[in-house]
């Protein structure tokens, strides 16, 4: 059957609708290019990729050495995601004494972050070292350091939401230390416990024992204590550990301190003080670890108590 010149006509124009629909379609439709942008090239799709990352097959990837198993510069850093704090460390190396190895991760106001390598080499030092940096590339404010046996810790107690960078690298310069095996981990340690000024300072009923922790390195927890004149109260700090001290700072209605902890110590022992209330008010105890012992870190929890002793 011959068909008519209008539906031929029609059969045409569809046609070409069609074939320049093909030709029109965008290259870049079915193409992820992660943290870089899909462009038409040659009515081909291309990747463009931000600093730290290269093209590879219609993708960014890092811009990593070869051979190296994370980047080099805040740009080619590794994120990571919060981990497991009792089991979960993943594998890496740090292929040269010079090499070091980045990590992105993301942290809230008001909670401690602590990322943390790993190491057998020795028995006294870790063999890696980490330091936190801010988006500028530099010591993140607030951030501290700490190692104990094998093991080396840094971290912050954030006070904006954002990014920041975890670099690993060599805990010491001399080959004989040296081992290219690590393994990291990256936690949130939850809010900080306690106050940490004398005006801010946390009540504590007498007759009670509270636990806390001391983190990060070098944080001091305050506690306050309403008493009464004439009476006697025993105060005592204890780490439950042998690897850490705890310390006591105790200071009257008006500042002045009446007990200390030496600073350094390095025997184990529980803190300990009797209070002999001369004038009553609000009395104030700072908490923290004293330096000194083999293995210690720095870090960890303790239990304070506050006796009555003329009940």
């Amino acid at each position: 059957m011959l068909r008519s010149g209008s539906s031929l006509a029609m059969a045409l124009a569809l046609a070409i609708l069609c074939a320049c629909s093909e030709s029109e379609s965008d290259p870049c439709e079915a193409v992820d290019c992660g943290p870089g942008q899909c462009v038409t090239s040659s009515e081909q799709a291309a990747c463009e990729c931000p600093s730290g990352y290269v093209p590879a097959d219609l993708s960014c990837r890092r811009d990593v050495r070869e051979g190296d198993d994370h980047g080099d510069s805040l740009e080619a850093a590794t994120p990571v995601e919060l981990m497991d704090p009792s089991s979960q460390w993943v594998t890496a190396n740090l292929d040269t004494m010079e090499d070091v190895d980045l990590f992105s991760f993301h942290v809230t106001a008001g909670r401690i972050f602590r990322f943390s390598c790993y190491s057998i080499k020795s028995s006294y030092d870790p063999a890696c070292r980490v330091e936190l940096l801010g988006a500028d590339g530099l010591k993140l404010p607030g951030s501290v350091g700490s190692g104990g046996s094998s093991v080396y810790h840094a971290a912050v107690l954030a006070t904006q939401e954002g990014t920041v960078y975890a670099r690993v690298q060599a805990y010491s310069a001399s080959p004989s230390f040296f081992s290219p095996s690590y393994e990291y981990s990256l936690q949130d340690r939850g809010p900080d416990d306690f106050a940490n000024t004398l005006t801010e300072a946390t009540l504590v009923t007498i007759g009670t024992t509270v636990s806390g922790k001391i983190e990060p390195y070098g944080d001091v927890d305050v506690v306050a204590l309403d008493v009464v004149a004439g009476r006697a109260y025993r105060l005592s700090c204890d780490s439950g550990s042998i690897v850490n001290n705890c310390g006591m700072r105790v200071r009257g209605p008006g500042g002045e301190v009446l007990y200390e902890s030496k600073m350094f110590d390095t025997q184990p022992r529980t803190a300990t003080f009797d209070l002999q209330v001369m004038q009553e008010g609000r009395y104030t105890v700072e908490l923290f670890f004293t330096r000194g012992l083999i293995f210690s870190d720095g870090v960890g929890g303790y239990t304070f108590s506050v006796a009555d002793l003329e009940p």
